[in-house]
């Protein structure tokens, strides 16, 4: 782009949902940028993640992270099958500790159904122990749908798409100034200035900075770091599936639980602890006894030493540490430009949601547009 180009469609941020809606929108029309700060696509939320294709249980029916992550992983697995993206339909068991927890599951359940999740069934200890030998738990929610995806591979199969389809994918360029003249987002970075007839902020983490640059001002995204935790390779075996708890009564994330990868990695995690700064990964991180306790509650045969640290990564958080209440995605036109469309808050199931998300937008920006 030069300093007097005036593009259709500037996407700012190079995320899953970034690249998700650069994919779709570069399909229906030409002159499509991707902008992104980080020196590489999905660096950040997108692949610092469990790589869980979520079936849509814990939302709030009619919100849009109901919709969008039913809907979302219906496309993601068709997805996957037809670029030959890794992934494992795996299934997934959300246990309690005791039999006087069964209402909480039936709960969930009556939720799940109402959400369109296909499959959900509460079994008892003898079907528990057929799928997962070491778990201690009189009953689970079995979700037979749910399962995990290779993030990177994701990442470039989508970048891959987006520049076949002609849209042009900018690394290492951060967004630093907004304005709207003469109907156009005016956007400039540390290099130029250049006008689009749509601006799409798909930013995560600095989704909110960017609204503020256009003058929206309505969301803060709160940092909330996800620590994980590993077993060891040698007891790998331990577990089959997704194991989950209880969603914790704080409201914050779906509690510490158990997926295994695509490469055979067990992880425990993540816990879900509110950070100062956006960047902020791996300071005071969380010692492995706090992933034990939680852990070896659902498997009691987990020892301390077949645990190590793993990576961490940020929640792009629409509510402060103290308010539990539900925050679902916001995905809106700007209130004064109907040509910038922000979508902030994208957190999980924002992997899960991506495809359906972009499907969206682009109905958004095709008539944006006109």
């Amino acid at each position: 782009m030069n300093n007097t180009e005036t593009v259709n469609v500037v996407i700012i941020g190079g995320g899953v949902v970034g690249l998700a809606i650069a994919a779709e929108v570069s399909r229906r029309v030409e002159d499509v940028f991707l902008i992104e700060a980080m020196p590489r696509l999905g660096a950040g939320a997108s692949t610092r993640n469990s790589g869980v294709i979520h079936a849509g249980i814990y939302y709030q029916p009619d919100s849009l992270k109901a919709m969008h992550s039913v809907r979302g992983a219906r496309m993601l697995y068709e997805f996957c099958e037809q670029y030959r993206v890794p992934h494992h339909r795996v299934g997934k068991l959300i246990v309690i500790d005791s039999a006087d927890e069964i209402d909480a599951i039936d709960a969930l359940k009556r939720r799940g159904d109402e959400n369109g999740v296909e499959g959900l069934e509460i079994i008892g200890r003898d079907s528990i122990r057929k799928l997962e030998p070491h778990v201690a738990s009189p009953f689970a929610l079995w979700s037979p749908n749910t399962g995990i995806v290779g993030t990177e591979e994701m990442i470039k199969t989508l970048a891959r798409i987006s520049v076949e389809r002609g849209a042009h994918l900018l690394t290492g360029t951060r967004l630093i100034g907004a304005e709207i003249r003469n109907q156009a987002a005016m956007l400039r970075t540390g290099r130029e200035e250049f006008a689009a007839r749509v601006a799409i902020n798909a930013a995560g983490l600095y989704s909110d900075e960017v609204a503020r640059l256009f003058g929206y001002g309505e969301h803060r995204v709160y940092p909330c770091r996800g620590e994980y935790a590993e077993v060891v390779r040698s007891r790998s075996d331990i577990v089959r599936h997704l194991i989950y708890p209880l969603p914790p009564a704080s409201g914050h994330g779906t509690g510490v639980h158990f997926t295994k990868n695509l490469a055979g990695t067990v992880l425990i995690g993540p816990n879900a602890r509110y950070v100062e700064r956006k960047d902020d990964y791996e300071r005071d991180r969380a010692p492995l006894g706090s992933f034990f306790e939680s852990a070896s509650r659902i498997i009691p045969s987990l020892k301390f030493e077949d645990l190590r640290l793993s990576y961490s990564g940020l929640r792009a958080r629409l509510l402060p540490e103290h308010d539990h209440s539900f925050a679902d995605f916001v995905i809106t036109h700007d209130p004064r430009w109907p040509r910038v469309i922000h979508l902030i808050g994208i957190e999980s199931p924002g992997l899960t949601s991506a495809l359906s998300i972009a499907a969206s937008v682009s109905e958004m920006a095709m008539s944006a547009l006109g």
